[in-house]
């Protein structure tokens, strides 16, 4: 996002129109709208979401995140135009937009792979939406990682997609909490991860 901003003002001083950007807003400007929201409002919420969670959520088992990547294979594999076009009209008929789906899916993928019925993951949170007045024109890292907790026990398809998107949109009131927060507010006890999958 940040690259956008910086390419948009080159752009505009390349073609004579510098003067007519707005005004650079300081970075501490949104680190002083994250401090909105207390630690302790982040620590009760995060304690109510997680208190009980006493063992990490690891797929296969993988406990080992800390290393520098030797180990690490990336596998893509590109979604068809037909099914991208089915997502976004199953996502429209629940109500929620197809990010909501594939973390649903991806609750689905972890407690398949860890043999967890209750599960936590990371989700990286764009960190722009609580940022304050002008967020959207600040150049600056943003971004935060974050655990969600699903409960896949019983749960149909739908009870599972309003679980998801109501586990989400209660995280966006915390997108600026400290992962190291969150996880010294769970049972699982350092230096164990609460979460390997993201």
């Amino acid at each position: 996002y940040s690259m956008q901003i910086i390419l948009r003002e080159i752009t505009a001083f390349r073609e004579g129109r510098g003067q007519a950007l707005p005004v650079s807003l300081p970075y501490r400007n949104f680190i002083a709208a994250t401090r909105a929201v207390p630690a302790s409002a982040h620590e009760a919420w995060f304690r109510a979401q997680l208190g009980d969670i006493d063992a990490p959520t690891a797929p296969f088992g993988l406990l080992d995140i800390q290393g520098a990547g030797e180990q690490v294979r990336e596998a893509k594999l590109a979604i068809d135009p037909d099914l991208a076009l089915a997502v976004r009209a199953m996502a429209r008929q629940y109500g929620v937009s197809p990010g909501v789906l594939f973390h649903t899916a991806w609750s689905r993928v972890v407690g398949q792979c860890s043999g967890r019925d209750d599960v936590v993951f990371g989700t990286v949170l764009s960190g722009r939406l609580q940022g304050g007045e002008g967020a959207d024109r600040v150049i600056g890292m943003f971004i935060n990682t974050l655990p969600v907790r699903v409960s896949l026990a019983t749960a149909s398809v739908s009870e599972a997609v309003a679980a998801t998107y109501r586990a989400l949109s209660e995280l966006l009131a915390h997108e600026q909490a400290s992962l190291t927060l969150a996880q010294a507010c769970s049972g699982v006890s350092a230096p164990l991860p609460l979460f390997t999958a993201l």
